[in-house]
């Protein structure tokens, strides 16, 4: 006899995983039909293992185990998948089966797509990551290169890219002459478009280019050699729910795995992946890129000037509404990009001193105006981490006070000083609210092109859309604003930006800023990758930052009472390892943030052993391994 783990593949289940007796010995990653309250259900096996070894916990346990019903499954988790979720749980304190939970497509979660009985092969590629620095027009001349040589072997290739976007972009510039090969899945896809790509991904006959975002990056074939990762740099490849995987490393993970070949690239990949170039544990692809050269130029405007009476305080400076006219004059298209959504990113009370805060997240909340059907304007709190929404409040719940005011720069006010200079052109806006769903983003994007003379205020969700057509003008209104996002990548995060915006303007791109330009700003005026790599590697280098470390961040909420007793016992269960503790800035009185902070050799022989450790840990804790914010 056997105890059987199984993860139970139910929509919106908060069950982990679920124990049963069986007399067979299942292999990991079969599916089952589990009975749970009277019920069949579909479930993937996590954990196999003899009654004989669980006798002592079997006979103290309070609840007793079913027997499962003998079956034959009919399909199987791949072994290639299996074995890199496995190999997975040395760097993620998580079980294989909340792992294979993340890897699983939806379609297969819920049973509605049964995998094909696949071969698991382990192949003989170079299984070395390799590292392509360009632009996007010249990535996808290597890519296509790249693939067609690999199609020629008769051999397949997944090309992931981070949105559903990105999946249009990729879709049109490498299936020019191989249309009858290319394979698309994206979120954006309907239910029966999904059921056509599943069958042509199964249709072996032929070498395919797998094109798709990571919901579907590890559906297995036998003729996969390439994993190409586009965007490498891209934040999206994180996913925002527990065991919080970065997809990149599971892919890198995957290919050493299976012996297969890797290939990231993106116009600034991140440091940590150039430092691995440099140190040889990546290899370059093509040629190394010292240094980009763009058509349009980057010119910064220093706003010094200060809000009076008779001068009120404006978003816009009179050389970027000039030089924006011109182009609008022209019948060209301006992208102006704002960094926070809503009206204001925080709202506080002038006499108390209050943050208004998201219970849940305890982030502060966003500014946010919309406009009801019957025209009335209506503001809301929004947590862009938690996603509540609920009416802004008109007095403070602490002191009562009135007076209340917004800080920051928010996208809206953005808009609504653009619609007040440019009364004579359409502006559109972008960002999560407006463009909660694809299909709304889209006709967003579509309207904006289909005008001429047009102005498109957005956040950085707006750029994958951009770069089909690109703009005439791009700018940035407040790059100070764009700079205290709280996370150690910021100046890596803001040169990206910029090359991006470089990349995708046909005229130039402005950037408003109040503070003296920096070598950040002067690396991206020349496109000196080089120089802005030299100086961002040695300063991670002076702070023990990664690639020198892992960041490994735990998060716990509670009274201060609770918080200090989970604070010894992570001392307690974590020694050797010495961590940072801190509380969030956004804690109040009533309800702490408290996080440790250990930053781990990432050489260290025991680090395999601290994430076991981790797994002790009771699950109310968050865990985050390198994440992109420390605060």
């Amino acid at each position: 006899m056997f105890v059987i783990q199984v993860i139970p593949l139910i929509r919106g289940t908060k069950i982990d995983t679920l124990s049963y007796f069986s007399s067979v010995e299942y292999g990991i990653g079969s599916f089952l039909s589990i009975p749970i309250r009277g019920k069949e259900h579909k479930a993937v096996v996590t954990e196999v293992t003899p009654v004989a070894h669980n006798k002592t916990s079997l006979k103290n346990a309070s609840f007793t185990l079913r027997k499962l019903p003998e079956q034959t499954p009919n399909t199987a988790v791949p072994k290639n998948i299996s074995d890199t979720a496995t190999k997975l749980t040395e760097v993620y304190p998580a079980s294989i089966g909340a792992i294979l939970y993340q890897l699983l497509p939806t379609d297969v979660r819920t049973g509605q797509y049964l995998y094909p009985l696949v071969s698991s092969l382990v192949h003989n590629e170079d299984t070395i990551p390799q590292l392509l620095t360009a632009a996007m027009k010249d990535r996808y001349v290597a890519y296509r290169s790249h693939i067609r040589g690999v199609l020629a072997r008769r051999g397949s290739v997944v090309f992931v890219v981070p949105t559903s976007a990105d999946v249009e972009y990729a879709q049109k510039h490498l299936s020019q002459g191989i249309e009858d090969r290319v394979v698309v899945f994206s979120p954006a896809q309907v239910k029966s478009q999904r059921q056509k790509a599943y069958a042509s991904y199964e249709d072996t006959s032929l070498a395919k280019l797998i094109i798709t975002t990571p919901s579907h990056a590890y559906l297995d074939r036998v003729d996969l050699l390439s994993i190409i990762i586009e965007n490498s740099a891209s934040d999206f490849y994180r996913s925002p729910n527990r065991p919080y995987l970065d997809h990149r490393v599971v892919l890198e993970t995957y290919a050493k795995v299976t012996g297969r070949s890797i290939l990231l690239g993106d116009i600034l990949p991140k440091t940590e992946d150039e430092y691995k170039r440099r140190a040889e544990q990546f290899s370059t692809y093509n040629e190394e890129t010292k240094r980009i050269s763009f058509a349009s130029p980057l010119t910064i405007i220093e706003q010094h000037d200060k809000s009076t009476p008779e001068a009120p305080f404006s978003l816009f400076s009179k050389e970027l509404k000039a030089r924006a006219q011109n182009v609008l004059d022209a019948k060209g298209r301006v992208y102006m990009y704002g960094a926070r959504r809503g009206i204001a990113p925080v709202v506080t009370c002038i006499d108390c001193g209050y943050i208004f805060r998201c219970p849940d997240s305890e982030t502060p909340y966003s500014l946010v105006k919309t406009v009801s059907k019957t025209g009335n304007e209506e503001r809301w709190f929004v947590s862009s981490t938690s996603g509540k929404k609920i009416r802004a409040a008109d007095t403070c719940p602490d002191c009562g006070s009135w007076r209340l005011r917004p800080r920051g720069i928010g996208i809206q006010q953005v808009y609504d000083e653009a619609v007040l200079h440019f009364k004579d052109h359409r502006v559109f806006l972008l960002d999560h609210v407006t463009g909660s769903t694809r299909k709304k983003a889209k006709k967003i994007i579509d309207d904006f092109y289909t005008t001429r003379g047009a102005i498109l205020v957005g956040t950085q969700m707006a750029i994958p859309y951009l770069t089909l057509q690109g703009v005439d003008l791009s700018a940035i209104i407040s790059l100070d604003a764009t700079r205290s996002n709280p996370t150690w990548r910021a100046d890596e995060n803001v040169f990206r930006l910029l090359l991006q915006l470089r990349e995708l303007s046909s005229q130039q791109v402005l950037v408003q800023t109040r503070t003296t330009p920096d070598s950040v700003l002067q690396n991206a005026i020349h496109g000196s990758l080089e120089v802005f790599y030299n100086e961002e590697i040695e300063l991670r280098e002076t702070l023990s930052y990664p690639p020198f470390c892992c960041f490994v961040l735990l998060s716990w909420v509670g009274e201060k009472t609770t918080v200090l007793e989970v604070e010894g016992q992570i001392k307690k269960m974590t020694e050797p390892f010495v961590g940072s503790y801190y509380s969030n800035p956004s804690s109040t009185d009533a309800k702490i943030l408290r996080h440790a902070l250990f930053k781990v050799d990432s050489k260290a022989k025991n680090r395999v052993e601290f994430v076991r450790t981790l797994k002790n840990l009771p699950p109310f804790i968050r865990i985050e391994i390198d994440p992109n914010r420390i605060v």
